[in-house]
């Protein structure tokens, strides 16, 4: 059975639920999430390309290499409106 979208309440609950691992927090994954959902939050409805140069100076600024197809998908994403970050 598929369970529908969580809201962001139910998300976070669940992420602090998990079991701590040291080598998660040094994930950049991890690391850059809250500024990628900040991103979300505040170029939602903006350009797509716009939140795509975001979304890449985040990843750059941490010393990452952006998959550019991955950030473009996000992108078009927050610009309906929908943060996939959250």
């Amino acid at each position: 059975m598929r369970e529908g979208p969580r809201s962001g309440v139910q998300r976070e609950l669940l992420r602090l639920l998990q079991p701590v691992v040291r080598r998660r927090d040094q994930l950049l994954s991890e690391r850059i999430a809250p500024a990628l959902a900040e991103v979300g939050h505040t170029h939602r409805g903006r350009p797509a390309d716009e939140v795509f140069l975001a979304l890449e100076a985040v990843v750059t600024a941490a010393g990452g290499t952006p998959d550019r197809a991955a950030l473009r998908q996000f992108a078009g994403q927050i610009e309906v409106g929908q943060n996939p970050f959250d």
